[in-house]
């Protein structure tokens, strides 16, 4: 009765201790590369309207939005409004033809529809969607365009191995981060020190964009901006036009039974990338992860094995990833396969 009393008391004790940490905590600050000026659109022009709708849906766009993509007819609409004008329109279909061809080529084509989405971050860091996919179509930019078409690629190759399948973008995101220098690349951490820590980051993003609320403020503990839309499971909702979560596009095929636990836990590959960012480059304690555990079960009554299965996957990550995120990111794939398939 009595080491229960003791245990018990050491885990309120730590998970004290983390709410602590965390409301005293900031942010994991990630800053997404700007655009370096706005431009303003002309007023609308009396150019032929369906030679522009032609133009759009030739280039892959939808004549509505099927997910959050805006869709032709939304472009008409913007032009008719007299917020954008009949140059610009042309030249984003342009642009969009121009990434799809330079995917193609590439060995992946991506969807058409995956530039075509207007987000607040997006607005918030000075681009549109026309903007953006100019500059995205141009040969600056051709690296980000790459990573986008071997990421999704070598997804696809793996499919349904989901470990396999997010462990093969770390050479990837590790190939990225050595290539570009730290202001080139399409975002980068302040925490993030060094080119182990960058590739982190990259990976993350590519494997969810996503991130994770504090438990006691309900904030994001950091947030990738525009760029967490071009991740690997958003790509693949707009290629399949199916509004799919990153764990349904990813699955669990391939971990290790020790770190799946219920049916009901499914979120792997994206819980995997966060305890990486979270631990390696957030320098968040795994103490803290651990009591993030225990108050999922006690405030949001999270099912017990799930929350065990976490844990083994965060301890996984602190043993196996944070000792080797100096290494080349292809023995940390091979490290990380062995330890959780």
């Amino acid at each position: 009765m009595k080491s229960w009393v003791i245990i018990l008391g050491s885990i309120a004790l730590v998970t004290i201790g983390a709410g602590s940490w965390l409301l005293s905590r900031g942010g994991l600050s990630i800053e997404q590369i700007t655009n370096p000026g706005k431009q303003v659109a002309a007023p609308a022009t009396d150019a032929d309207i369906e030679v522009i709708r032609t133009r759009l849906l030739e280039v892959g766009l939808h004549p509505t939005g099927v997910l959050s993509d805006l869709g032709v007819d939304d472009h008409l609409g913007r032009l008719a409004a007299g917020h954008v004008d009949a140059a610009t329109l042309l030249g984003y279909a342009d642009a969009i033809d121009d990434l799809s061809t330079r995917s193609t080529l590439r060995g992946q084509s991506l969807p058409p529809p995956l530039w075509d989405v207007s987000t607040p971050a997006l607005l918030e860091a000075g681009w549109t969607v026309y903007s953006l996919t100019e500059a995205l179509a141009s040969e600056a930019s051709a690296i980000h365009i790459n990573l986008l078409s071997d990421a999704y690629g070598a997804f696809l190759a793996t499919r349904p191995d989901a470990l396999e399948g997010a462990l093969a973008l770390l050479p990837l995101a590790g190939s990225y981060v050595r290539f570009l220098p730290e202001a080139a690349r399409a975002e980068h951490a302040v925490h993030a020190k060094t080119d182990g820590e960058a590739t982190i980051l990259i990976w993350q993003a590519l494997l969810s964009g996503t991130s994770r609320n504090n438990p006691l403020t309900h904030r994001p503990l950091f947030s990738h901006g525009f760029v967490g839309h071009f991740s690997v499971p958003h790509i693949h909702q707009y290629a399949t036009g199916e509004g799919l979560t990153p764990s349904q596009v990813w699955g669990v095929e391939g971990f290790d039974p020790t770190f799946v636990g219920p049916p009901t836990n499914d979120n792997h590959v994206e819980h995997m990338g966060l305890s990486a960012l979270l631990q390696g480059v957030a320098n968040v304690p795994g103490a803290v992860l651990y009591a993030v555990e225990a108050l999922e079960i006690a405030v949001d009554h999270e099912d017990a094995s799930a929350a065990a299965a976490d844990r083994a996957l965060n301890r996984a990550v602190r043993d196996v990833l944070l000792p080797n995120m100096g290494k080349d990111p292809r023995e940390l794939m091979r490290a990380l396969l062995a330890t959780l398939g």
